[in-house]
């Protein structure tokens, strides 16, 4: 049975100052046959980070007392053995507890400007689409199903279950919702144009007939959740980016802030 692997902040154990007890270059092939070159440049990223925010006093107080007391140190005689045990000095302390709120910081700092256009680049993959279709490989029939919805002889989810050849037969044609960048590049192209309950004559799709109705369109929103989100992939891509310049020996800029 495979033991739990220490987490980052159990890892207590610090190498001594003095003498190195290895080369640079040992540690290096060390880092690199064990897999921890990455981590060490990810960790790199975060304290360049975490020394370029500065919190306010309370905020680092009450950051601190709140890790504590998630950890269950919730009086002063408690502090002492726990920092003891954990080979940490008070810095190391308030790191731990305030890396999120400095990272959450350095977010909004660096990359709010860019939130907006990130949304409007991003639009087709958050808006929601809920919309029917048929598929049928006989043309003649498509155009009778068709015929059969304008005329309200029948339901489309009637139809769908009845003819539909593919797995929206399952459904009664109901698809959705989903973003509209995962529907197919022609079927998108009528959805963007289409209203609410437009019902779109038989078209020829690679070797099947589609019938096509719009059934919802949910716009995304800038909301605070979206702008989050934004905000998370705009740091992502430049976290990671920033983590492969040191893996490639490159110099990185200044962190934009």
């Amino acid at each position: 049975m495979n033991k739990q692997q220490p987490s980052e902040e159990d890892q207590w154990i610090e190498l001594k100052p003095g003498v190195p007890f290895i080369s640079s270059q040992e540690l290096n092939r060390i880092a690199k046959q064990q897999g921890l070159c990455l981590a060490i440049a990810q960790a790199a990223v975060y304290d360049e980070i975490c020394q370029a925010i500065d919190l306010p006093k309370d905020d680092v107080d009450q950051l601190t007392q709140m890790y504590l007391s998630k950890q269950g140190i919730t009086a002063q005689d408690q502090l002492q053995p726990f920092l003891n045990i954990k080979s940490w000095k008070e810095n190391d302390l308030i790191y731990f507890a305030t890396k999120g709120q400095r990272v959450s910081v350095f977010q909004s700092q660096a990359f709010a400007e860019e939130v907006e256009l990130r949304f409007l680049n991003r639009k087709l993959d958050l808006d929601q689409v809920t919309y029917s279709l048929i598929r049928v490989t006989n043309g003649d029939l498509a155009f009778e199903l068709h015929q059969q919805l304008l005329e309200e002889e029948a339901s489309f989810e009637e139809l769908a279950s009845n003819y539909s050849e593919g797995s929206e037969q399952q459904t009664g044609g109901l698809q959705g919702p989903y973003p509209l960048s995962q529907a197919n590049e022609t079927v998108a192209e009528k959805l963007r144009v289409s209203q609410p309950g437009q019902l779109w004559p038989p078209f020829f799709l690679v070797d099947i007939w589609v019938i096509l109705r719009l059934e919802h369109w949910e716009g995304a929103r800038l909301d605070d959740n979206t702008k989050e989100i934004m905000l998370d992939e705009l740091f992502g891509e430049w976290f990671n980016n920033r983590v492969m310049q040191y893996l490639n020996g490159e110099t990185p800029s200044p962190l934009p802030i």
